[in-house]
């Protein structure tokens, strides 16, 4: 394996600028064994494997080195500025984007996302998607999906979960509804449905909103309003918390 010692080599140049990439480039640039890891077992191809000699010796990264198409050893000092965490663990790979048109089961489960801009709720929600048995997570306008934050708050989902990107929300979800699937809306509502009617139903896609101002009034027309009943003196949960439960209840 070479060694790359200098932070001006071309390559360290090229990782370093796919960490500030907003969805313009089709590599991504994954940091930490966990995430490399779960690259490399769901065939998500590794163009390149940059990983210090104190990675090497532990013996940890023998299937991402299997995996990548090149491999380099880099200096510790390199590996502080490639990454984006306070304790590096000396791994990092540059991967190709999975894709974000996968198909829709019109008979599977899904949560619908608009303008979700937290890619700590971001990633936190595909994570609790893919734990429920969902069947993908949608979205329109959020935040990047390959962000680094919303990668490591996924703890890996964005590489073996379907989601499902698309910029034009109004027609996606009519044709998903021709398709007989029923869309429902999430709002604080006293007049809206329970949250309860979500549950023992195949073909939903159950939608969650923007963080501060929640779904807009043109996709809230497309489906049926539902709400989270609230006992106490809040008035709302943040959109991971509300998320969850809508999840839960589509999960049963």
């Amino acid at each position: 394996m070479d060694i790359i010692t200098s932070r001006a080599n071309p390559k360290i140049k090229y990782a370093c600028s796919l960490k500030k990439s907003s969805g313009t480039s089709e590599y991504v640039l994954a940091e930490g064994l966990r995430l490399c890891e779960d690259a490399a077992q769901n065939g998500v191809e590794i163009e390149m494997c940059l990983l210090s000699e104190k990675m090497l010796a532990s013996g940890q990264a023998g299937r991402i080195v299997a995996h990548s198409a090149h491999t380099y050893i880099i200096e510790e000092h390199i590996c502080e500025k490639l990454t984006d965490t306070k304790h590096p663990q000396g791994i990092f790979c540059v991967c190709k984007k999975p894709s974000l048109t996968a198909q829709v089961d019109y008979s599977g489960k899904y949560l619908f996302l608009e303008q979700v801009r937290d890619p700590g709720n971001f990633g936190t929600i595909i994570r609790t998607a893919e734990a429920f048995g969902l069947s993908g997570v949608m979205a329109s306008g959020c935040c990047e999906v390959f962000s680094q934050k919303v990668m490591r708050a996924s703890m890996g989902a964005v590489f073996r979960f379907p989601i499902i990107q698309t910029d034009q929300p109004l027609p996606f979800l009519a044709d998903c509804k021709e398709h007989g699937m029923d869309v429902f809306c999430s709002v604080v509502s006293g007049e809206a449905a329970d949250v309860g009617v979500l549950a023992h139903r195949q073909g939903i896609i159950t939608a969650v909103g923007n963080e501060a101002n929640g779904l807009s009034a043109q996709l809230i027309a497309c489906g049926s309003a539902v709400t989270i009943r609230m006992r106490g003196r809040a008035e709302s949960l943040n959109a991971s918390q509300a998320a969850t439960v809508m999840m839960y209840e589509m999960s049963k």
